[in-house]
């Protein structure tokens, strides 16, 4: 059994990003632990930000338990603002230590949303600070799609299940369709690239030393 954990910039990065190769960790009886930087709440779409950090929270949990993955944790970095704070590598330095995991998922350096970029940026100072055996550690793609893969992962078993994690963010695929966009997405890299595989992949790049 693995221990894989994964840190999200916001609620619904983990399950646009990954959710069909967590699938495979869940069914495969590794343990599986998210972490969620932000709460998102900023992005309320018109809502303030306590009833969207709640909001978001809340379909953190429903997407999480679609998933088969236990109770995620909220760390509650300023959304919009996530940077590579002394506190917060700490706090992550801390997690590794303690946890060890084998696996690592986060965003890639080279998205569009500065939250997305600064992710790894923490992790990389986290590692470097805990002092521990390095894991393996994945980049997943969200807003802007990878031009280099290390990894591509078959996920055509657990799509339906991705979707249903993407759908219980309602607040955010009511005004941008991120379950259509996702489902482009991975069944282009499931055409183009997964062969000879199924319909549908995720894709990564390795963060290297």
């Amino acid at each position: 059994m693995a221990r894989v954990l994964v840190l999200s910039p916001h609620p619904d990065d983990e399950s646009i990003g990954c959710a069909g190769t967590l699938c495979g960790h869940v069914a495969a009886g590794d343990a599986v632990r998210v972490v969620f930087l932000t709460s998102g709440e900023l992005g309320g779409h018109g809502l303030g930000p306590e009833e969207t950090r709640r909001r978001r929270e809340g379909e953190a949990l429903a997407a999480a338990r679609i998933l088969g993955i236990r109770q995620p944790e909220f760390w509650h970095a300023p959304d919009g603002r996530l940077r590579a704070s002394e506190a917060l590598i700490r706090q992550l330095a801390s997690l590794l230590r303690q946890w060890r995991p084998q696996v690592v998922y986060t965003t890639h350096g080279g998205e569009m949303h500065p939250d997305h970029r600064a992710a790894p940026r923490i992790l990389r100072r986290a590692l470097a600070a805990a002092r521990i055996a390095r894991p393996d550690v994945w980049l997943f793609e969200i807003w802007t799609p990878l031009a280099r893969m290390d990894r591509i992962v078959d996920i055509t078993p657990w799509m339906d299940t991705k979707l249903r994690a993407v759908r219980a963010y309602e607040s955010q695929c009511s005004v941008l369709r991120f379950d259509a966009a996702v489902a482009g997405l991975n069944r282009y890299r499931g055409e183009m690239h997964s062969w000879p595989g199924g319909d549908y992949a995720e894709v990564f790049v390795e963060m290297r030393r």
